[in-house]
């Protein structure tokens, strides 16, 4: 046989054995963990904490004997329940077996599902509880108890086939007494742990001969292209080695962005994600979806995943991004243009609007964890492949585009555009088929291709199967959000929005895109189009733009951070289109001043959009919150007044050239009309260097605070622990407390002294009953039509199914508690004592005004010397308060100063200057109020506290407790680095030290601490991306955690919302359940049984 005959078998065979294994391993068995809780467990009838991530398990089964009534009070208790009696909707969530004074009760997510007479059924020994819960229903009776002549009132069975009734287990919960008689008491719960598996060794033998094969289809094919003659083919072009002065321009923007540029808007979640794969078995999705996997997209978390276990740095887990934007400049710049035609190839302009295009694209959208940085290179190696086939008639780069094309693919629902670069070239790959038909035969030319664009299921099925990727999509589709395609339009609204979805930044590059492709498109259309230039590939290059806006309108969300994905191609548009309207190739000085237009036009567009950034990504950018502006001229205007003045030009050229010769239509006769300037690279420069500079200034200006370079700076010497080293904490304020100074030989009572002499309006109870301290209690926070909001001013549609949290537990649910210190029943913020924190408010006044002067405190040291680690006065207060922000601008309310004081040699204490605070809330909650040390008169070692209400209207009102002077230590000293701890998904990036709760098991670990975002974020965000409803983490912490807000700053920023520390206690203190592990081989279509999904 000769080797082009054997290729030929081979490249068949071995391709369709390719295709085959592919398409069979999800399908193949594999090894799944199994995880049961049984209890009462070795230590007796007591409590235990097992919350499962999926909320439901597959199957419980509890039986109780009635005659364990006994053992509770006369008035009744919990014989049973899978949630804390006092979590947040405990009824409506869990399963409740109680005993009231009358009768045994059975409540399923708040149905009275059985009832009968407590005095009878725990005297009868043959009476017992039995309920059982799966996925066909739900299904409880009274053993020992004739059902078939229930009493007046009784219900002894219950059937219902609804799987959404089984209940949520956080664990199992009970009142009666270690010592009661366990016999027969028993719960039983298959835990759900669908994703946690691994393949079975004919599985992993499969995938490991299914690649072989399909790597010999691939040699084997690249034997038969060589049949043509035309020997080997260069991989890479000529030179592509040599650097050139623009490549030291782009690498030196990739590389300060790297270090020093801002984060994306889903790099915690992604981070989160990653670091919790290994202990769950699989990509968790964590924050949302009751726990189903990312599959089959989302094989980037396995990357993170591996990369975090070298390193948690950001600099180290941000490298990916960074070396994908150097490919990305190498393809367009070695590969795409070039491509392109020997005038592109040729033009400057063109080679500097590739750079600045896919600069201003790729710095907002691409410098972090998002899939979309390796979308947008996948889909231009893609692009890059179908080129080198059509150029070559060879089939091998085409297969390799198919592979490359599937990977991306499977990265995100976005990667679709892949695909669009495979459809792109299919006409002439099809005529190179058919030429080569009689020679080479179809299937030796179409099987490797096949496998290799199959290939990735040997990646998604490498340890996962089919039925649990259906339910994870099922779930998925189910919580949302899922917008459709002819929703598209929702994704262009909220990039001309003034939030961080649509900034100048985020806007510009996208804008510029998309007048390149129209003008590219144009001019190919018109008869006379430019010489040189390669239609084909350009026509190709344009098809796989419009069919990524085809493709990506069908992607379930319309965040505007999928726009990142355009990077790559909009920088060859951009060389197409940079070449086409460049002064030496557009003669016509009317259509290069009318583009001119065009560009000041998407310029002014763009900065009419607030200068903002994600999260800690807005930390000293000028301009953050609005848009940039110059003595109070925005810079939109500008640019809009110049596109104006430059269109009236355009338009006077175009009356003007019709009396003109053609050598001043097409350079001029003026020495104004001879200054030849290209504004796609101009104007797409001026946007870069403008990013570049702003972060280049919020570096100096949070040169003492924290800034990206400072973190990674202190990250590339071994200090990765970023925002957690300069969040100061306040661990216990009870001790920070000042106390009252002795004055006179007198030293007034902790409760007189904040009062003083002269109180008037305020009083101990002067605080609405109903006062929330923190963004995780809102009224309205179940507004699901709400919009979702970022710091930085950014928002994001809520889906129609997000619910939020409504309550939360402890002080922060506001109301009354225990009497305090001065008679006051507020409930205090912070874990303040009632016992040692007075409290007084002017709400309720009668006249609407009051004013007090608190007696002196005693400050721990004089403002002459202070301590570096107390750098703060606070006061804990609620209500309107006249104070500053963080950017130094007045807000009105009513006056909270305080005033500082310096005790004489005789004791005699001579007041000194009054300072005004720095609030950071926006809302009437409890909060801190702050006063630097550093800014307080010399000498002073005393403080009182000045409060006047003069507002005279019933809503406006301030309520105050003493102040306080704290040693502050970092959020990594307080919480460390092995404590649980539920980090949001927006402040995970910056927090790589401390450890978020893990999965394992099916059962999500009980945390100690919770990491929140600012305030805004956090009720927009947080409580509703992750509430219960949707599957979401909070849906386990509100039912067995009570919330306390630690009060924290930002070091040497002290105005600045960094977001909030949360410590939490158990509501019913449990120790974490034993489990009894097992493995199980199932089938690719095992089905364990319908999920929980949405209205949980």
């Amino acid at each position: 046989m000769t080797t082009s005959k054997f290729a030929k078998w081979a490249a068949a065979v071995c391709g369709v054995l390719g295709v085959l294994m592919a398409v069979l391993s999800p399908l193949l068995p594999v090894d799944r963990t199994t995880s049961e809780l049984n209890w009462p467990q070795a230590r007796g009838i007591n409590d235990v904490a097992a919350p499962l991530v999926s909320f439901v398990p597959l199957t419980v089964d509890v039986s109780v004997p009635c005659a364990l009534a006994k053992d509770l009070p006369s008035d009744g208790g919990v014989l049973l329940s899978t949630i804390p009696a006092d979590g947040k909707q405990a009824s409506a969530r869990g399963l409740f077996i109680r005993a009231t004074g009358d009768a045994l009760v059975v409540i399923d997510r708040d149905v009275v599902i059985l009832t009968t007479k407590r005095a009878a059924a725990q005297s009868n020994p043959n009476c017992r509880i039995v309920f059982t819960g799966n996925g066909d229903g739900v299904h409880a009776r009274f053993d020992g108890i004739d059902a078939q002549q229930p009493a007046a009132g009784e219900a002894l069975r219950f059937d219902l086939p609804d799987p959404d009734m089984r209940p949520q287990i956080v664990g199992v919960y009970t009142d009666l007494p270690s010592s009661a008689n366990a016999t027969a008491l028993s719960l039983h719960a298959d835990i759900d742990t669908r994703f946690a598996t691994t393949p079975s060794t004919l599985k992993f033998w499969a995938i490991v001969f299914g690649i072989l094969m399909t790597v010999l289809s691939l040699v084997a094919l690249g034997i038969i292209d060589a049949r043509d003659g035309r020997g080997h083919k260069r991989i890479l072009p000529v030179g592509w080695w040599r650097p050139r002065p623009l490549d030291a321009v782009v690498f030196a923007i990739l590389a300060f962005w790297w270090i020093a540029g801002t984060n994306t808007s889903d790099d915690g979640y992604n981070f989160t994600v990653g670091r919790i794969t290994g202990n769950a078995g699989y990509a968790d999705n964590y924050f949302r979806y009751f726990g189903v996997p990312q599959d089959p997209f989302g094989w980037h978390f396995q990357v993170i995943s591996a990369m975090s276990e070298v390193s948690l740095a950001a600099p180290w887990m941000r490298l990916p991004a960074f070396a994908l934007g150097l490919l990305g400049w190498w393809l367009i710049s070695r590969e795409v243009v070039p491509r392109l035609g020997r005038t592109v190839r040729n033009s400057t302009p063109a080679m500097w609007s590739a750079a600045f295009v896919f600069l201003a694209i790729w710095l907002p959208y691409n410098n972090g964890l998002r899939p979309e940085p390796a979308e947008a290179v996948g889909a231009l190696l893609t692009w890059c492949c179908v080129e080198r086939a059509i150029a070559t008639r060879r089939l091998l780069p085409y297969a390799l585009a198919a592979l490359t094309a599937a990977f991306t693919l499977a990265l995100a629902p976005g990667g679709l555009m892949a695909a669009a670069a495979l459809l792109a070239g299919v006409r002439p790959i099809i005529k190179t088929i058919v030429s080569r038909r009689k020679r080479d035969g179809l299937l030796p030319m179409l099987a490797p291709i096949a496998a290799a664009g199959f290939a990735v299921l040997y990646q998604i099925g490498a340890d996962q199967s089919v039925m649990p990727l259906v339910d994870a999509y099922k779930v998925a589709a189910d919580v949302g959000p899922t917008l459709e395609w002819w929703e598209e339009p929702v994704r262009y609204y909220y990039l001309i929005l003034p939030t961080a979805d649509g900034t100048v930044a985020r806007r510009f590059g996208i804008l510029a895109m998309i007048l390149c492709l129209f003008v590219v498109m144009f001019r190919l259309m018109r008869r006379e189009h430019p010489n040189a230039i390669a239609r084909a590939p350009i026509w190709r290059l344009i098809a796989v733009t419009l069919g990524t806006m085809f493709f990506i309108s069908f992607t379930p969300t319309k965040w505007t951070h999928h726009f990142g994905v355009y990077a790559g191609i909009a920088g060859g548009l951009a060389a197409a289109a940079g070449a086409m309207m460049s002064p030496i190739i557009l003669r016509s000085r009317r259509n290069r001043t009318f583009f001119a237009s065009a560009m000041l036009t998407i310029t002014g567009l763009a900065f009419a959009g607030p200068n903002g950034w994600w999260f800690v990504g807005s930390y000293g950018i000028p301009w953050w919150d609005r848009p940039p502006a110059v003595a109070g001229l925005q810079f939109s205007w500008i640019f809009l007044a110049l596109a104006v003045i430059t269109a009236f030009v355009g338009l006077w050229y175009h009356f003007r050239d019709d009396y003109t010769d053609e050598q001043t239509r097409s350079v001029g006769s003026s020495r104004l009309s001879r200054l030849k300037i290209a504004p796609l690279p101009v104007l797409s420069a001026f946007v870069v260097i403008f990013m570049v500079v702003s972060f280049a200034k919020a570096a100096y200006v949070q040169r003492d605070s924290w800034s990206w370079l400072n973190s990674n700076a202190r990250a590339l010497q071994g200090n990765e622990c970023a925002l957690a080293n300069d969040v100061m904490v306040d661990a216990d304020p009870n001790v920070s407390m000042l106390r009252p100074a002795r004055v006179d030989a007198t030293t007034p009572s902790i409760a007189a002294a904040l009062a003083g002499k002269n109180s008037t309006g305020f009083t101990p109870e002067g605080v609405p009953t109903k006062l929330s301290i923190d963004a995780t209690e809102s009224d309205d926070s179940s507004d699901s039509s709400s919009a979702s909001s970022t710091s930085g001013g950014g928002t994001e549609p809520a889906d129609a199914n997000d619910d939020s949290s409504d309550s939360a537990s402890g002080d922060a649910a506001g109301g009354r508690g225990e009497k305090g210190v001065n008679g006051s029943t507020v409930r205090l913020p912070f874990g303040l004592t009632p016992a040692t924190t007075p409290v007084l408010g002017s709400n309720g006044s009668p006249s609407g005004t009051g004013s007090f002067t608190s007696d002196w405190y005693q400050m721990p040291f004089s403002t002459s010397k202070l301590d570096p680690d107390a750098p703060l006065l606070t006061v804990a207060a609620a209500g309107s308060v006249d104070a500053v922000d963080g950017i130094g601008v007045r807000h009105p309310g009513q006056q909270v100063t305080v005033q500082f004081g310096r005790r004489g040699a005789n004791g005699t204490i001579t007041p000194l200057r009054q300072m005004t605070p720095i609030d950071i809330a926006k809302t009437e909650i409890w909060r801190d109020l702050r006063f630097p040390l550093a800014d307080a008169p010399k000498g002073a070692d005393v403080v009182r506290i000045i409060a006047k209400d003069t507002s005279g209207a019933p809503t406006q009102w301030v309520a105050v407790t003493p102040p306080r002077i704290a040693k502050l230590r970092t959020l990594n000293d307080v919480v460390g680095q092995t404590d649980p701890v539920f980090i949001d998904w927006l402040p995970g990036m910056v927090f790589p030290c401390q450890q978020p709760m893990v999965v394992r098991n099916g059962v999500l670990e009980v945390p100690k601490w919770r990491i929140l975002p600012d305030a805004e974020a956090t009720e927009k965000n947080s409580q509703t991306w992750m509430a219960g409803k949707s599957g979401g983490p909070l849906g386990i912490t509100e039912a067995m955690l009570i919330p306390t807000i630690v009060p924290s700053y930002l070091r040497n920023n002290w105005g600045r919302d960094w977001g909030s520390l949360q410590s939490f206690t158990e509501i019913a203190p449990a120790p974490p359940a034993k489990l009894t592990l097992g493995t199980t081989r199932e089938s690719g279509l095992w089905d364990l049984g319908p999920m929980r999904s949405t209205g949980y």
